[in-house]
């Protein structure tokens, strides 16, 4: 169903209706809430230590971390990984002891052209149900990947691993069949632990998917569907030995970008992760919230996926209608100058960026000769048509996300100016991520946030498209399979660097995406928020939330 003409006046008793009587009956409740700790609060009823409200965009499609479909902001409170991504983009140890290397003898080379990587777990970690973590997890997790039905998010990395030793329970020996460059961020999503999960089937065990048993600085005390999720922080997070200095998180689930600015004026949010560029300029004056920005490793782009709409099979229509968007009047206009126009899926803060690729400038000159020559030609009212086919489709992005809503719309008006009819399909942000993992759609407007490994393979790599991957672009083309996966089986820093860099020319010439403009990254925090840094990478902004704290002023 095409829901991009939708009745705006709402009725209380159609869904619309009750979904706003719902919001609303929430909003009241929270009020009250709020009100009866005031006395308790050191800020009154704003962010405390007691209690931090975070105006979040959408909810999970489950809390598992190698299911979700999704960032995982939420999550990552709860289950922590071997390493993450800090804030200067760099690979950190959480659950390991240091990172492997070639040169501490974690990385070794074996002669049959295989990989091992030797990671030693930290001592004294415990799951919250004060059972030890060990490497029998780490073993499990692989297992569970590699070896069952479970479907998770996506394979990749794991199936390149033959098999896990653990010599002791604070040593897993992790085996590759073939050398693979992105090892250090192969456990980011964690581990799972084995002494709750093991002989289930991780599909259907809802009590984990919807309350995981982590190691982290939270746990979650209640997930109301369609609301919210209260994370309780731990008694004991083994960091510190004690609890985070912030008691309770509570992110609501808010998916219209401008109710969640109106609730963070008004005192009912706390904090707004990922502040939608458009609504900078209206919060810098408040004295009450800082807004920190970060470049972020991530960009924004329209997917063309080749499956679904076999016209986007021929280059000249995607080159076509990669030239008939000014993208430079988007960023001006629409996002006020808060972001920059990129060329590519890497962005210029990482060391394997390649600045020299075939760019996309606005020229409909050359739009509508590209789309003659691919025989796609006008008919009556200028649109044009194929062996009596319409080039017509449909484009789905996030629903109450105005920016997104409002650069779809200048897209649809800019290929409609060179014959091409394009629809819009507006989605929730949950309910997206499920449809674009099983490619069903045509055309989709969203980001993909990177982590510090400038890995492609995972996005373009021709047998990388779902579940083994997220190349939902369905591009299939030997060359750039070739460089992604070289890439991947070469260590040596500058060489892969090297590789990585022809893959970025080679996909600028396939134009396989719309690239539009980066993700820079606002997040509107509490001005008594201490220990905040931001994150450029897809670790988030809650990467460091065990070192948080309230400090009034």
């Amino acid at each position: 169903m095409d829901d991009t003409l939708r009745d705006t006046r709402l009725r209380f008793g159609s869904p619309a209706g009750r979904t706003l009587i719902r919001m609303c009956a929430s909003a009241v409740l929270f009020a009250l809430a709020a009100c009866g700790k005031a006395d308790r609060s050191p800020t009154g009823s704003g962010a405390s230590n007691d209690l931090l409200i975070v105006g979040y965009d959408r909810e999970p499609d489950t809390m598992n971390r190698y299911a979700t479909h999704i960032l995982e902001d939420i999550e990552s409170c709860v289950v922590e990984g071997l390493v993450t991504n800090d804030e200067h983009m760099r690979i950190v140890p959480v659950l390991a002891a240091e990172i492997p290397t070639i040169e501490n003898k974690g990385v070794v080379m074996r002669p049959d052209g295989g990989m091992d990587v030797i990671w030693k777990l930290r001592p004294g970690v415990r799951w919250h149900d004060g059972t030890p973590h060990t490497s029998a997890d780490v073993k499990f997790t692989v297992d569970a990947i590699n070896k069952g039905d479970w479907k998770p998010e996506s394979v990749d990395g794991f199936d390149r691993i033959t098999s896990v030793d653990t010599p002791d329970s604070l040593t897993a020996v992790v085996h590759y069949k073939e050398l693979y460059a992105p090892y250090q961020l192969q456990f980011v999503r964690g581990t799972l632990p084995k002494h709750i999960l093991e002989g289930r089937d991780l599909n259907t065990a809802n009590d984990y998917n919807r309350a995981p048993l982590g190691t982290g600085p939270y746990r979650v005390k209640e997930w109301k569907t369609g609301e919210y999720v209260l994370l309780e922080a731990v008694p004991s997070y083994w960091r510190t030995g004690a609890p985070p200095k912030i008691r309770r998180l509570l992110f609501r689930f808010l998916t219209n970008t401008t109710t969640r600015i109106n609730l963070l004026k008004s005192g009912e949010v706390h904090m707004v992760a990922l502040v939608p560029w458009d609504q900078v300029r209206e919060l810098t004056p408040i004295s009450t919230v800082r807004l920190n920005k970060v470049v972020g490793n991530g960009y924004e782009h329209v997917t063309l996926n080749q499956r679904n709409f076999p016209a986007f099979a021929d280059l000249r229509v995607r080159q076509a209608l990669a030239h008939a968007v000014d993208r430079p009047l988007l960023v001006k206009t629409i996002l006020d100058g808060q972001v920059e126009v990129v060329n590519g899926p890497i962005q210029p803060l990482n060391p394997a960026y390649e600045p020299n690729v075939k760019r996309y400038d606005y020229d409909t000159t050359l739009s509508n000769r590209l789309l003659d020559e691919a025989g796609w030609k006008r008919g009556a009212g200028g649109m044009r048509a194929k062996d009596g086919k319409p080039l017509a489709f449909t484009l789905i992005t996030q629903s109450g996300f105005a920016i997104r809503e409002n650069v779809s719309q200048s897209l649809q008006q800019a290929f409609r100016a060179i014959g091409v009819d394009m629809q819009i399909r507006l989605m929730d942000g949950t309910s997206i991520s499920s449809v674009w993992f099983k490619g069903d759609f045509d055309a989709m407007l969203h980001w993909w946030q990177m982590g510090a490994d400038p890995e492609l393979t995972l996005f373009f790599a021709h047998d990388r498209t779902p579940p083994a991957g997220r190349n939902i672009n369905y591009v299939n083309d030997t060359t750039l399979s070739q460089l992604l996966y070289a890439s991947d089986r070469t260590v040596d820093s500058e060489k892969r660097r090297a590789l990585l860099r022809g893959a970025q020319r080679r996909i600028a010439e396939l134009a396989p995406e719309i690239v539009l403009y980066n993700t820079a990254k606002v997040d509107a925090i509490p001005a008594t928020l201490k220990g905040f840094t931001g994150n450029p990478t897809n670790a988030g902004p809650f990467w460091n939330v065990h070192a948080w704290e309230i400090v009034p002023r």
